[in-house]
């Protein structure tokens, strides 16, 4: 049996440089023949997905911490500041426009480990969700932590889950129900992972995560400075796009500026 319904959840919204997305003239960088180019600002949603499966729920990402600009480090919320969260973007709240409780959730996918991923991840602890994450993600994090360059990994996010349910992944794909695989891409991070979702209606999806940030680095094949790894990032994007066109498929990036217009908000489902 495949997925029943797809939910996507709002989480807030960040800001940032268009640099972090794209590189050179389309990223605003100097060139000989402009000295000058004129900055760009964007901002982007934060958002989760929620897939109702016959064998388990499973939520994709948690978001930010509502308290991210109080409690993480200051240079990192300079960089990526929060410019639009309410008490409606907690993802209780959001769970429950769709009819569900934090219990409800099965199993917990992680794309990666980065602030605006899992910062509300602390809400499932008491029920010991499995948390499915890339084992060299999980070590990456740590790692860059414990050198003090942890960039977008942030000691607030992840020291209150030490004892979490994690389930560390060692495969570049995984079926985790039918029609639901999980894929390493790296590129973004060490470690990340894109999941990619058939439904019963015949739909097939793929969310991002941050492998893709905006449609323009799909459409340039190209990221800006969010990139640890340029030679996986370059190797998967045209297997992507060959999946995509192979299935007729649809990509969900989690903080495409236009994602509220191209898709619902819980509580409607993806059609």
């Amino acid at each position: 049996m495949l997925s029943e319904q797809i939910f996507l959840l709002d989480l807030g919204w960040l800001g940032g440089d268009i640099g972090w997305f794209l590189p050179g003239g389309p990223g605003c960088a100097m060139t000989f023949s402009n000295r000058n180019p004129e900055r760009k600002w964007v901002e982007i949603p934060v958002s989760a997905a929620v897939i109702k499966h016959p064998d388990g729920n499973i939520l994709f990402d948690t978001g930010i911490s509502l308290q991210a600009m109080e409690t993480h480090e200051k240079g990192l919320t300079e960089v990526f500041p929060i410019v639009r969260m309410s008490e409606d973007n907690r993802i209780e709240v959001q769970l429950q426009k769709i009819g569900m409780q934090p219990e409800d959730i099965d199993f917990i996918v992680i794309s990666h480990l980065h602030l605006d991923h899992i910062g509300q991840l602390g809400v499932f602890l008491a029920h010991k969700t499995p948390i499915l994450v890339q084992k060299r993600e999980l070590e990456s994090a740590l790692f860059m932590l414990w050198q003090g360059k942890g960039g977008a990994y942030d000691f607030s996010d992840l020291e209150p889950l030490r004892n979490a349910n994690w389930v560390p992944l060692d495969d570049h794909q995984f079926e985790l129900v039918d029609g639901v695989n999980l894929e390493w891409t790296g590129g973004h991070t060490a470690g990340h992972q894109v999941m990619h979702v058939k439904t019963q209606s015949g739909r097939f999806y793929t969310f991002t995560g941050d492998y893709l940030h905006i449609p323009e680095e799909y459409a340039l094949e190209t990221k800006g400075w969010l990139l640890s790894d340029a030679e996986e990032w370059h190797t998967y994007i045209r297997k992507l796009k060959i999946i995509q066109k192979a299935r007729k498929g649809q990509l969900v990036m989690g903080h495409d500026p236009d994602l509220w217009n191209k898709y619902p908000s819980a509580p409607d489902p993806l059609k």
